[in-house]
């Protein structure tokens, strides 16, 4: 039924997309990926210099801005820790901020209080789970588990092998807070998958940290041997929880105090760009679809710089590209297409965040996000993927998909999409908890409101993150592929009789 419904919807659109400009687009990357914008790290002038260009090139598109601005501004906090003032305390045992977590808050904080363990702090009502289930966590500070029950296993509830929106630290934030919760405090769990030395979701370090984001406590990763002190059967109890899928909540014998000192707190800005291309219909007009990127990338390092060539500069240059094809067509879609490039997201997609918290059209009439990031280069293993994805051995005409499994119409109008470029589509990281993809990119924020989001990702690659990541090494045929497969999906959810479902209880 839903592949009917997909292909009825794309019935009108066979016309082939328009092509892009190869020219005007290597000119963008040009000046994204220069040594001027050293990177476009978040609060740099290169950060800054990067939203400038996105903003002008639409308005040369014919974008339209929102409220006279093409910016979305919102504050950051440059804060560093006092490892020396800050820390934790259980009974007798006090520990230094080195010694207990990793994390850190927008301001100077003490919670002190008791403290309940509840499992992994996951309420998912479709999968018939409840970590807080029979417990009262107002006014305490709560413990939860790192990521899923079951992690891994084809046989979990939880989307088998893969990771559903649950087991982030920010949903998990989200639950407890809602439940008055004074602070969450995440266990390493004893069984992850994970092999890219990195939590379930991006953590937000001692620096860079987003202000109004509807985060109301502190949230912190303890360190195992922390973990191992103030709960010493953790282990024990995860392995009941996996194999029985029961919460074994645990009120803590003793009261626990947290304090967060900063030697420093500044503020400063980022932005997302937002410009605007109206829909065609008086009717449908009010419902939005976006089209997204991220145009940050990674700070100077000693005498190196990272030109972030494919993440992100290429998505980002695909998502100016859209703008201009759009807006000159002939064919104007019936719901307005907001073209949207997003700050901060190597932060932890901060800039997504804030949007998600402070829509610029509401989210109950946003129909669909198409997110590109890492669109240029072709597929390759690195040593965190060797072993444990299959990756095709020519994978030029390969593109991944992320967040299918939450909208499998969506996904399957995409694939229809993908057939007129010559693309086949890859949805094996919805069904691989070792990368964390479903958590890494802005497509997830806006799972989190059950709004449809897709990742269209090119894959990793050798020189990820690294100062290797050049022009040079782009495929410029498929950046010009994934424009046209990218314009197609947009025309196709933007033009529909119907647009695709958000589905909770993924399978």
């Amino acid at each position: 039924m839903r592949i009917l419904v997909a292909c009825a919807l794309l019935l009108p659109l066979w016309s082939a997309p328009p092509k892009p400009d190869q020219a005007r687009m290597k000119a963008d990357l040009a000046f994204l990926t220069s040594k001027e914008l050293a990177g476009r790290a978040s609060l740099t002038p290169g950060a800054r210099a990067a939203a400038g260009y996105v903003a002008k090139e639409f308005a040369k598109a014919g974008l339209v801005s929102i409220n006279g601005s093409y910016f979305q501004e919102f504050e950051l906090s440059a804060n560093t820790l006092d490892a020396a003032k800050s820390g934790l305390t259980f009974g007798a045992i006090q520990l230094t901020a080195s010694e207990a977590f990793t994390g850190a808050f927008h301001r100077n904080i003490t919670v002190a209080g008791a403290a309940v363990f509840a499992g992994y702090g996951i309420t998912a009502p479709e999968y018939g789970y409840d970590d807080y289930q029979g417990i009262d966590v107002k006014g305490k500070i709560v413990l939860v588990l790192d990521r899923e029950p079951q992690e891994g296993l084809e046989t979990s509830v939880f989307l088998g092998k893969g990771l559903t929106r649950y087991g982030s630290t920010r949903s998990k934030l989200f639950n407890a807070q809602a439940r008055g919760a004074v602070a969450l405090l995440v266990l390493p769990s004893a069984f992850s998958t994970a092999v890219i030395g990195q939590p379930a979701s991006p953590s937000r370090g001692a620096a860079d940290r987003q202000m109004d984001d509807g985060i109301q406590i502190p949230v912190l990763t303890l360190r195992a041997s922390a973990a191992n002190q103030l709960l010493p059967n953790r282990v024990g109890m995860q392995r009941q929880i996996d194999e029985k899928l029961i919460n074994l909540p645990e009120e803590l014998k003793f009261p626990l105090e947290i304090r967060l000192v900063h030697s420093a707190l500044h503020k400063d800005k980022s932005w997302n760009v937002i410009g605007v291309l109206e829909g065609s219909s008086a009717k449908l007009k009010a419902e939005t679809v976006l089209v997204t990127s991220h145009y940050d990338h990674l700070p100077e390092k000693g005498n190196n710089y990272y030109p972030g060539a494919n993440d992100n500069a290429s998505g980002t240059v695909a998502v100016i590209e859209l703008a201009r094809l759009f807006a000159k067509s002939h064919k104007k879609p019936k719901r307005t297409i907001l073209f949207v490039s997003f700050g901060s997201e190597e932060n932890g997609l901060l800039g997504s965040y804030y949007y998600v918290a402070h829509p610029m059209r509401p989210l109950a009439t946003t129909r669909a996000v198409i997110n590109l990031d890492m669109v240029a280069r072709d597929e390759e293993h690195t040593t965190g993927t060797q072993g444990r994805i299959a990756i095709a051995a020519d994978t030029s005409h390969v593109i991944n998909l992320a967040g299918a499994a939450y909208s499998p119409e969506f996904a399957q109008a995409l694939e229809h999409a993908a057939r007129k470029t010559g693309f086949t589509f890859d949805t094996k990281f919805d069904r691989d908890s070792t990368q964390n993809v479903l958590y890494r990119c802005d497509h997830y924020p806006f799972l989190l409101a059950d709004v449809p989001a897709l990742w269209i990702f090119g894959g990793f690659h050798p020189g990820y993150h690294e100062p290797v990541d050049t022009m040079e090494k782009l495929n410029y045929t498929k950046l010009g592929k994934v424009v046209q497969l990218s314009f197609q999906a947009a025309l196709e959810v933007g033009d529909g009789a119907r647009t695709p479902a958000f589905v909770k209880a993924v399978k």
